[in-house]
């Protein structure tokens, strides 16, 4: 259960600490209670968020559906794709095309392709990382997933 005061006592107590969250969103209502959290002063710019497609009662993993909520996203929001079962290479792909980052692995999907079971996620990330490559959109070093973040550096 996500109950709204509960939802902003936690975004406060992770300000009060310094931690960045990673909001999920599956639906536009959630991308509108981001945009109320930095309106209020919950959170600060520049956010980050997972756009989570495919999960029953979230918005379809649709092309259509990505792009909607990448054009409603904050400006200066860094934005990753999680694209659930069959979705999950098309919308990350499209996502790579589109300037934002992708989420692959056992949770949202554990196809290679229809009928074949991945062996492991590190073979669902290396797929990923050489379509990423393929697109002159190298994978980020962690110092680099860090600045592009807006996070401290461990160092």
């Amino acid at each position: 259960m996500n109950h709204p005061a509960d939802m902003e006592l936690f975004v406060q107590t992770m300000q009060a600490h310094g931690v960045k969250p990673e909001l999920e969103i599956f639906d536009t209502g959630m991308l509108s209670t981001a945009r109320r959290w930095l309106q209020k002063g919950l959170i600060t710019a520049p956010l980050h968020v997972d756009l989570v497609l495919g999960i029953p009662g979230g918005m379809a993993a649709t092309p259509e559906a990505l792009m909607y909520l990448k054009s409603q996203l904050p400006e200066g929001t860094t934005w990753t794709v999680a694209g659930i079962g069959a979705a999950q290479l098309p919308l990350g792909t499209l996502a790579l095309v589109l300037g934002g980052h992708v989420r692959v692995g056992f949770e949202d999907n554990v196809y290679y392709r229809k009928g074949e079971l991945a062996r492991s996620n590190a073979q669902l990330v290396e797929r990923i990382a050489r379509l990423s490559r393929e697109l002159d959109r190298p994978v980020a070093t962690p110092d680099e997933a860090r600045q592009i973040l807006g996070l401290h550096s461990l160092a």
